[in-house]
């Protein structure tokens, strides 16, 4: 008898178990759904629009200065031609492959021995600060935050999300060249065993500048509301954010394919135009996680006082 009664216990446990999962479930898929809802709806019914062609300008104005940095600073530890094509190569994963302008760039960037003095560093630092200022700026008027930091406060901010990029920056490149180091000794030889799992290589390859974009949104999402953030609010819309911005990229290089239409009518400076369209569409995108993942954290603790309601819908 102790027997069954134990086996029906358990069972009842597993079951009680199971019902406690599927409610769960059921209350994440249901909160979530309401929250991406609200977050699309919240891009347009705010200043968000304008604040993603705010980070497409600053953008321009920030990304070779900020690959000037790296390169430099990269500079200053090896003189490797192979160290500098692997940060070109890593860079180009995050753009469609159409951006020539860029390419060129990072070519002359790779093929030059740069070398900043301080007051060079300082301006280029300062550049490269700009978009991140933006980013600031519109992460948490996505969340409703009425007090901005203070001038010196969002500099800090903008200066520690410079210095995380990069080494963020640094940690893919580790990544990506820890893959390379296996691929030569290990896993060619399986490889040429086994021809299927060329496939599952170039996977991992193209799935490690999302996993290190979702990474980065996680982080952003986290630390630069003026807020109080739980990270279990965030990882949702971090996830969501890095799949839209992977769907898109493949979309946009798709549709950018042929850049005769761009020029006919933006005639030297089409290269340009679609580099901000392409980055206006990645700060929508990243625009629209943070609305989503402020609605999901109010959804989840009823709104309390430490999260700021809804901006006001704009007329």
């Amino acid at each position: 008898m102790s027997g069954q009664a134990t086996r029906g216990a358990q069972q009842a446990l597993r079951a009680s178990l199971a019902r406690r999962i599927l409610v769960r479930a059921r209350r994440e898929v249901r909160l979530t759904s309401l929250a991406i809802w609200r977050g699309a709806t919240g891009v347009y019914n705010s200043e968000d629009l304008t604040f993603a062609s705010s980070i497409a300008y600053y953008a321009l104005l920030s990304l070779f200065p900020f690959l000037l940095l790296a390169f430099s600073f990269l500079g200053s530890l090896t003189t490797s031609d192979a160290d500098r094509a692997q940060i070109l190569g890593f860079v180009l994963r995050y753009f469609p492959q159409q951006f020539e302008f860029v390419t060129k760039q990072l070519d002359e960037f790779q093929n030059a021995r740069l070398s900043l003095g301080l007051a060079g560093s300082v301006l280029m630092v300062w550049a490269a600060m700009g978009v991140f200022g933006a980013v600031t700026s519109a992460i948490n008027h996505a969340w409703g935050v009425e007090k901005q930091p203070n001038y010196f406060k969002h500099k800090l901010i903008s200066f520690v999300m410079l210095v995380a990029a990069g080494v963020l920056l640094m940690a893919g490149l580790l990544l990506v060249s820890a893959i390379n180091v296996v691929e030569a000794r290990w896993f060619s030889v399986v490889l040429t065993r086994t021809p299927g799992l060329t496939v599952l290589q170039g996977y991992v390859l193209k799935s490690a500048s999302t996993v290190l974009f979702i990474l980065i949104v996680g982080m952003v999402f986290y630390f630069v509301p003026n807020a109080k953030v739980r990270f279990r609010d965030v990882w949702v819309g971090a996830i969501l954010t890095g799949l839209l911005w992977r769907g898109a990229l493949a979309g946009f290089s798709i549709y950018v394919r042929d850049m005769t239409r761009f020029s006919v009518i933006h005639g030297s400076i089409a290269a340009v135009v679609v580099f901000l369209l392409w980055v206006y569409v990645s700060a929508v995108i990243l625009l629209f996680g943070a609305e989503m993942t402020a609605t999901y954290a109010r959804l989840r603790r009823h709104r309390p006082p430490q999260i700021p309601a809804a901006p006001s819908p704009r007329v």
